[in-house]
């Protein structure tokens, strides 16, 4: 990437973080965004160059796309599509406009993604402490048959091979990612603290307790378990959280639990959830389940802050 010239589309999270990570490798970098947007001059504070997105493209040899899901078809379509030439490259840091077919680029452009295993802050963050965190890489398109050979070489650049790049595909890192996010991340995980909070409201114990054990004490054991694997964790904690929490945790994970879990999978695998939120997000009409997940989501927020 020495001698290439990078165009980042969007200065929002993963934007700016790996502008900056960009530029502190050395490489030639120019931050793209819509005429009049807010976030202009956040870009020159930073010192680094701006420009109108189509400028950018027309300028650059790689296409670092990293607006939200949601616009970022208008963007390509609008400001990106016209203006490709043979021997650019398109990068994503999710494949899913790729993958659901939102977006088609070209066959003589390349397609490649490198996705971060954690959010702009924390990319940015780890990349000035000298370190880094994991990146997926996947070519989709590789026209120019070094596809793979600039994903290792961008996710260097931003810090991710001081830890780890691993390959994957557009369409594994799509689902996958979907996947944690419902199961654990942003469904799972959240649920099951709420519910877990408000059996202990409910029977009568006191808030600031329930608080303690339901949501506070949940960074420590997730860090500990991160930083020490499973194994050692469970060699750390007592006898009764120990045995508690496997024979307990198998009442709740049982099998119809599984089944669940499958059918949130084949959802998302079968497009039922894709189209489920295109309904939602292009056509503004909201499914009940989502309007439901609206007020549940209204719910949880006024109990964290109750």
């Amino acid at each position: 990437l020495k001698n290439k010239k990078i165009a980042v589309i969007g200065y929002g999270n993963q934007g700016r973080a790996q502008a900056l990570n960009l530029k502190d490798s050395g490489l030639n970098v120019l931050v793209a965004l819509r005429k009049n947007s807010k976030t202009i001059e956040t870009v020159k504070k930073d010192k680094l160059n701006v420009s109108d997105i189509s400028d950018a493209v027309e300028w650059a040899d790689i296409i670092s796309i990293l607006v939200p899901d949601k616009i970022a078809p208008e963007v390509y379509n609008k400001y990106i599509h016209s203006y490709l030439r043979d021997g650019k490259t398109i990068l994503f840091s999710h494949g899913y406009n790729i993958y659901y077919k939102k977006i088609t680029i070209p066959d003589f452009i390349d397609v490649i993604m490198v996705a971060p295993s954690a959010g702009g802050a924390i990319v940015r963050e780890k990349y000035k402490e000298g370190y880094g965190v994991p990146t997926l890489l996947a070519v989709e398109q590789n026209s120019s048959g070094y596809g793979i050979e600039i994903a290792k070489s961008y996710s260097k650049a931003i810090g991710g091979t001081r830890v780890c790049a691993f390959v994957s595909t557009f369409k594994e890192e799509t689902e996958t990612d979907i996947f944690g996010e419902q199961a654990i991340l942003t469904g799972g995980l959240p649920y099951l603290i709420n519910n877990a909070y408000n059996t202990l409201i409910d029977n009568g114990y006191n808030s600031t307790v329930a608080w303690f054990v339901c949501y506070y004490e949940v960074k420590t054991i997730v860090d500990l378990f991160y930083n020490k694997g499973f194994e050692e964790f469970y060699s750390l904690i007592s006898d009764t959280a120990r045995y508690g929490g496997i024979s307990r945790g198998e009442k709740l994970i049982d099998n119809n639990f599984g089944l669940k879990l499958s059918s949130m999978l084949e959802d998302i695998k079968s497009g039922k959830f894709n189209k489920e939120l295109s309904q939602y997000i292009d056509d503004g009409k909201s499914p009940k389940s989502f309007k439901n997940l609206e007020n549940k989501t209204k719910e949880m927020l006024n109990l964290i802050k109750e």
